[in-house]
């Protein structure tokens, strides 16, 4: 797998829509979406700014599989009729993104790759790129951002990066218009991999203000958090320290061992530098084995502690009703004394 996979341009419908796949929130869609926002030729399905499409289609391929199976192979129905019905509904979700589109190419996104399997299946014709950043700046700033939990966001993250392998994997020689882009390689080489990308998608990079790219606001970053102004998606100026790189640097060698005990092979799959320490190996591969164990206890007893915490509010609530109700008549009681 390599960053520039199927990045053929000889397109013949230079105006079917680009979808952007982000392989976990935080990890740089809004950035991406802005720069092509930022071609005359493109725009977003407003006011959809995040689609969703596919993070449901498992929902949609069922309906195909449940209608399909109602049809009478005698009527001639094969599988080829099967694609076709995805298709069409495919084209129909793309028409309802593009009805009110003012621009000549539509550009959406999700920071979900979940049922990346089945874009083909839905959109055959658009283009689509797949973005990935280093896994340790992505739960670093979701964990600032949203306050995930940090286990959580480990194997999640792991979870992306595997979808999105094994669709690169199914995908590499195919006809399809697909591009995985390191968010790192936008950040700190802008024009040469922004033009990689406007060729592959068929764009004239003559059309576009590179210089203008360059000073783009900031949209969404934990570090406006950080400035004590809370989390929003509005533009902001760019700060001169603004470094979106060093998420992860000040992290403890016990957040690399965990990290990279989960996920680490899949940082170097991607052409990251998992930090790594040859010292007492034996140690922390016995302290991560207890993590899992932990983490399994976890996921085993979480919806037991979900049914009780329900019951519980349930009842909190039935007693806070009747002592209010108990307080109204008695109110009552002493009006009429």
């Amino acid at each position: 797998m390599c960053p520039d996979s199927n990045t053929s341009t000889g397109s013949d419908s230079p105006t079917q829509p680009v979808f952007i796949q982000g392989i976990l929130p935080r990890c740089g869609t809004n950035f991406l979406l802005d720069l092509l926002r930022a071609h005359p030729d493109c725009g977003p399905p407003e006011p959809v700014w995040e689609d969703f499409f596919l993070y449901h289609a498992d929902l949609l391929m069922r309906y195909v599989d449940t209608v399909y199976a109602h049809w009478n192979p005698r009527w001639g129905v094969d599988e080829a009729l099967r694609k076709r019905l995805c298709e069409h509904l495919g084209g129909g979700m793309v028409a309802f993104l593009t009805e009110k589109a003012q621009t000549r190419r539509m550009v959406t996104k999700t920071p979900r790759v979940d049922n990346l399997n089945h874009f083909f299946t839905l959109f055959p014709n658009a283009y689509l790129l797949i973005l990935v950043r280093d896994g340790r700046s992505v739960i670093e700033s979701g964990v600032k951002t949203f306050k995930w939990h940090r286990e959580w966001a480990i194997r999640k993250w792991a979870q992306g990066a595997q979808t999105i392998l094994d669709f690169d994997s199914k995908n590499a020689d195919s006809i399809f218009k697909y591009r995985i882009v390191r968010y790192e390689d936008l950040w700190s080489n802008l024009e040469e991999e922004l033009r990689h990308i406007l060729v592959f998608l068929d764009l004239d990079p003559g059309k576009y203000d590179f210089e203008e790219a360059r000073q783009l606001p900031v949209r969404g970053s934990s570090t406006i958090r950080d400035q004590g102004d809370g989390v929003h998606w509005a533009p902001v100026e760019k700060r001169s320290d603004f470094d979106p790189m060093s998420r992860w640097r000040h992290w403890s060698r016990a957040r690399h061992e965990r990290f990279n005990w989960v996920a680490g092979r899949y940082l170097e799959r991607f052409g990251y530098e998992p930090q790594r320490w040859g010292s007492t190996r034996v140690l922390w591969t016995v302290w991560n084995l207890v993590l899992d164990v932990r983490w399994v206890v976890i996921r085993m007893l979480g919806p037991l502690y979900l049914m009780v915490k329900r019951r519980l509010d349930a009842r909190q609530a039935r007693m806070t009703s009747e002592q209010k109700a108990t307080e109204h008549t008695k109110q009552q009681s002493d009006t009429g004394t």
